[in-house]
């Protein structure tokens, strides 16, 4: 399910998941969601007059018929997807009541109303933190590509096992799966000091990730890399050459379900590719 609303993010968004489901072996089903903005609510509740809802729900649906239009152009052949879908609400709480839990939600970084560049768009930022299934976050300008390097940063929390057992169960069989293992136990001082000075320790916290990867992927599919680094810093490095890379919502050091991990947050903010956040 992609949320298109007429801009370039929500075409490349669409482009993306039209690509990765000819891999994976999906539907694309593009969804409008409109609603009536708060200025003409507030003004209805002062005089007699009629919210024009048919007229806010076409202008709508023409501007996300212009972002289909847009990426079938960009893409070029072999562009599929279902019958544009209107529903009235909000984005994220509609798109979260769409979909089931095996179902992917993709969406461009920032919509058509974001005013800063910098600002995570607050529909992608919810959808990641509510979810029931995968929400896979497209950067802007993304040019689609096969999916053959995925990245999945793995901490051994509960989070972390689901989003290595969904792309284990999602990736196309021609791709590379890492599990990328950072830690970072000392960060004020040099991996090598770490090494020396700490040596239990790190390989006491090895071969605790190691046994929880084993729980998820015995067949051991998935490369493991060990970094001593942060997780932003090791996932920074790697995602130079990854066509996806997955996280769960939060860490080990998840304190509540309503707010994002520091490193998930900045990835959907700044990743170079197209990031899915996989819910436990």
């Amino acid at each position: 399910m992609v949320g298109v609303d007429g801009s370039h993010n929500a075409a490349s968004a669409l482009r993306w998941a039209v690509a990765a489901a000819a891999e994976m072996t999906g539907d694309v089903v593009p969804v409008c969601v409109w609603h009536v903005p708060l200025p003409i609510f507030a003004l209805a509740g002062r005089r007699a007059i009629d919210v024009d809802r048919a007229g806010i729900e076409a202008s709508t649906n023409v501007a996300a018929t212009a972002s289909i239009e847009m990426a079938a152009e960009e893409h070029g052949a072999g562009f599929e997807v279902g019958e544009l879908s209107s529903v009235e609400g909000h984005p994220s709480e509609v798109l979260v009541d769409l979909t089931g839990d095996g179902d992917a939600v993709v969406v461009g970084r920032r919509g058509i109303g974001q005013i800063r560049h910098r600002l995570l768009g607050s529909v992608s930022r919810d959808l990641a933190t509510n979810a029931r299934g995968p929400v896979v976050i497209v950067p802007d300008g993304w040019e689609p590509r096969p999916i053959r390097s995925v990245v999945v940063g793995f901490d051994g929390s509960d989070h972390a096992k689901a989003a290595l057992a969904w792309t284990l169960a999602n990736a196309p069989t021609e791709a590379r799966v890492e599990a990328l293992i950072a830690i970072d136990l000392m960060p004020w001082l040099q991996p090598e000091l770490v090494l020396e000075r700490h040596g239990d320790d790190v390989a006491a916290a090895e071969d605790r990730i190691r046994a929880a990867a084993a729980e998820v992927d015995p067949d051991g599919r998935a490369a493991q890399r060990i970094v001593l680094h942060s997780p932003k810093q090791a996932l920074a490095e790697a995602m130079s050459d990854a066509d996806l890379v997955v996280v769960g919502p939060r860490g080990m050091g998840a304190i509540g379900r309503s707010v994002l991990g520091s490193v998930t947050t900045w990835l959907l903010q700044d990743a170079a590719c197209p990031v899915a956040v996989v819910p436990s």
